[in-house]
């Protein structure tokens, strides 16, 4: 398996230290790592990973499984027993979604940037080829950052602008994996938009997008691919005081 290379005093190098004394399996290494990779603590050294701050960061996922799993895995990973808490709404600085388009337009990453942005596609969702028939993709798939196809955590019909479903009937999908795409991203939106941008981020912007265009509750629903509105709303729509401002100087 190729590993990355690790700082040391990081919380990738300790990961590496403990799980060398394991037999463990090929897919539950790559899980524990996922989720170093997942919570954004790869670099962050070894002090600064405490249980608050670990606590603050598994609070951001969602999914309450999804908690669970990375709970049990820093514990693997770590050394450190963290509770899984209720999720928080992960705020990220938000770039507009004209300035990500310009930002990647001549970018190898902009097939992957476009369909999360423009298709509210999770990452994995991006790296393959989506069933497309006129302006609506039918997002059912996914490849997973050990590269195999599987289902798409949440499926369904998305409809996107004929533009972007013109070129995305031309694109060929496949080649860059999980981990690069991720990095990719992240690089380029730090040097054209001057912003730390996690991709995961995009699919916020979709959402929160929509809600800015005037969608109905339903039409966000079933855009995001949610079973609860509630979720698209509680979780990626993001409101600013300038959004309150605005809405307020259009009320008669």
């Amino acid at each position: 398996m190729e590993l990355r290379q690790a700082t040391s005093g990081t919380c990738l190098a300790l990961a590496y230290e403990r799980l060398e004394l394991r037999a463990i399996k090929d897919n539950t290494y790559r899980s524990y790592l996922q989720t170093l990779r997942a919570l954004e603590i790869e670099d962050l050294p070894i002090e600064k990973a405490t249980v608050r701050e670990l606590g603050r960061r598994l609070s951001t996922v969602i999914t309450q499984s999804t908690r669970r799993k990375h709970a049990v895995n820093l514990q693997a990973c770590l050394g450190v027993k963290v509770s899984t808490p209720a999720p928080k709404q992960k705020l990220y600085d938000l770039p507009s979604v004209q300035e990500v388009r310009e930002a990647f337009a001549e970018s190898k990453y902009r097939p992957h940037v476009y369909g999360m942005t423009f298709a509210g596609m999770r990452i994995g969702e991006s790296l393959v080829n989506q069933p497309l028939k006129g302006n609506v993709v039918n997002i059912d798939r996914q490849r997973t950052p050990q590269n195999a196809i599987t289902p798409a955590k949440t499926t369904g019909p998305v409809f996107v602008p004929e533009w972007f479903a013109e070129e995305y009937a031309t694109y060929e999908l496949g080649a860059i994996n999980h981990a690069t795409v991720y990095r990719g991203v992240k690089r380029r939106a730090k040097k054209e938009l001057g912003i730390e941008l996690n991709p995961h981020a995009l699919r916020h912007l979709f959402a929160t997008n929509l809600v800015q265009l005037g969608a109905p509750p339903e039409v966000l629903r079933r855009q995001m691919r949610h079973h609860d509105v509630a979720v698209s709303l509680r979780y990626y729509v993001q409101t600013t005081e300038d959004d309150i401002t605005s809405v307020m100087a259009r009320f008669a």
